[in-house]
């Protein structure tokens, strides 16, 4: 994969997106994307996040890329040594992976990353398709 080199003092101020997928920037903070892991088949969750700043009135974003959803749901968060937890109650199935955005009240964007839903516990060593004997095909 090429880089792109970016000048940010070439830019014009106020928050950008460098790469939807990997890192998105703003004047003053740099923060990658990541897939959080919750458990399928559960309404009540909790994601904590480290937020570009903090608010505890804020709203969370679910996309649904598959069924082309998008729930918007007020929550109160919660400041947690250093963490903001933000409770929330979505149903979620196995697989499923939602395009997830926190903004306070105004529509400030505080974090944005993926939730991915998966029983599967040892997540240092997730795979997609974990092997099992179903998955040989002899030919």
């Amino acid at each position: 994969m090429p880089i792109k080199v970016i000048h940010i003092s070439d830019l014009p101020a106020g928050p950008f997106t460098v790469d939807t997928t990997l890192i998105t920037a703003d004047t003053t903070d740099y923060t990658a994307d990541q897939t959080l892991y919750f458990e399928p088949n559960q309404n009540d969750h909790v994601l904590s996040i480290i937020p570009r700043f903090y608010e505890t009135d804020v709203k969370l974003i679910l996309w649904n890329e598959i069924k082309e959803t998008r729930t918007v749901l007020n929550c109160i968060a919660v400041i947690n040594d250093g963490f903001l937890d933000v409770p929330f109650s979505y149903p979620l199935e196995e697989g499923d992976s939602l395009e997830t955005t926190v903004t306070d009240m105004d529509d400030k964007l505080m974090w944005r990353g993926k939730i991915y839903a998966t029983s599967q516990t040892d997540l240092e060593n997730f795979t997609l398709n974990p092997k099992t004997n179903n998955n040989i095909i002899k030919i």
